[in-house]
């Protein structure tokens, strides 16, 4: 049995020995389980990753081989590599520096001179955000498993742990678990009314609550927020469904593979204005068109911490109005046709079965 390595591995890529020296005895500040690997070269470094994954690569930007974007570009670039937080070193006036190295993926940045006590902090937090990411990675994996090997019976009992996984996503927006499982029955609905066959809708409806999977990966100062988001903070809560999808589309399991696409484009509009990608029409696939009813609608009607339930009927006008908008009309005529079921579904899986 292989034992699991505890440690927390980090790289430290600059040319000056003098500037590795220093940010080695911060990193050792951090944990007591820091093991540093320490690189002049990052030519070095690549090689190096074709067979080690570290949890945090920090590095200069000024250097005489590759500079630091072009670095990060290369290692964003690698299988695997993608969720590597990655911070690299610059000085105050680098604006435009940081700028390129966002787009080239970087994670965070230190400023010369660097401070101990936001150094020590920074590489705390992104060490933290890896572990994490690895622990979200290897349930999904693990999940994945289960359903290629499974009888029927594992299969029902994967099912059970898709929709608790689901939950735990909802549970950091404080919501309740019973949202995720109204929005996929009223998805199924909408499907069958569709016409998509019997194994299409079951996949759907265990598929569907995922969808808002990703915002484990957005700060709680931004998912909590109670008051509007500004823009810069709306920027990174639209993230959260490219997260949702990066977690779950490298599994073999049907299930996530359609969760992946329905986390990426449940936000989209029928109109081209949605996000992340801003496409529209039948270029979004149907089951994001069917999410998005169903999601919408779903959380007009539910009572949140920034928000006051809608009254059912201000909800379905909603989405009424916004037929051929947000929402493909075909999605939303084929909801309305399945009204009575829906409205079962609502008082079925009440969050107050009382109200």
């Amino acid at each position: 049995m292989t034992v699991p390595d505890l440690n927390k591995h980090v790289v430290i890529v600059d040319d000056e020995s003098t500037g590795r020296m220093i940010m080695g005895k911060i990193l050792h500040q951090v944990m007591d389980n820091i093991v540093l690997h320490e690189f002049e070269h990052p030519a070095d470094v690549l090689e190096w990753l074709d067979n080690h994954h570290p949890d945090l690569i920090v590095t200069d930007y000024r250097m005489p081989d590759i500079n630091g974007i072009d670095f990060i570009k290369r290692i964003r670039a690698r299988k695997g590599c993608q969720d590597i937080p990655i911070m690299m070193i610059t000085v105050a006036d680098e604006k435009t520096v940081r700028y390129n190295a966002l787009e080239a993926g970087a994670t965070a940045f230190l400023t010369r001179p660097i401070d101990h006590i936001e150094c020590r902090t920074s590489c705390r937090n992104l060490l933290k955000l890896s572990e994490q990411h690895s622990i979200i990675q290897k349930r999904a994996e693990w999940l994945a498993e289960q359903v290629e090997l499974a009888t029927q019976k594992i299969v029902a009992r994967e099912q059970e742990a898709l929709m608790c996984l689901a939950k735990a996503g909802e549970y950091r927006d404080e919501e309740t678990g019973n949202h995720v499982i109204r929005m996929a029955k009223y998805s199924r609905q909408i499907a069958e009314e569709l016409g998509m066959s019997d194994e299409e809708c079951d996949f759907l409806e265990y598929a569907a609550p995922m969808h808002d999977i990703g915002k484990i990966g957005i700060p709680d100062g931004i998912l909590l927020k109670p008051g509007k988001l500004n823009s810069a903070e709306w920027e990174i809560m639209q993230k959260h469904a490219e997260i949702g999808h990066d977690i779950l589309v490298d599994s073999e399991s049907k299930y996530m593979q359609m969760g992946a696409v329905i986390a990426l484009t449940h936000h989209e509009k029928f109109d081209g204005t949605g996000y992340p990608k801003g496409i529209k029409g039948t270029m979004i696939p149907l089951i994001g068109r069917i999410v998005a009813v169903a999601d919408v609608y779903d959380a007009l009607i539910s009572a949140r911490p920034y928000k006051m339930a809608w009254p059912v009927e201000k909800a379905l006008d909603y989405l009424k109005e916004q037929s051929g908008k947000h929402f493909d009309p075909d999605c939303v005529e084929a909801f309305f046709k399945r009204l009575e079921k829906i409205k079962n579904i609502e008082i079925e899986y009440a969050d107050n079965p009382d109200s």
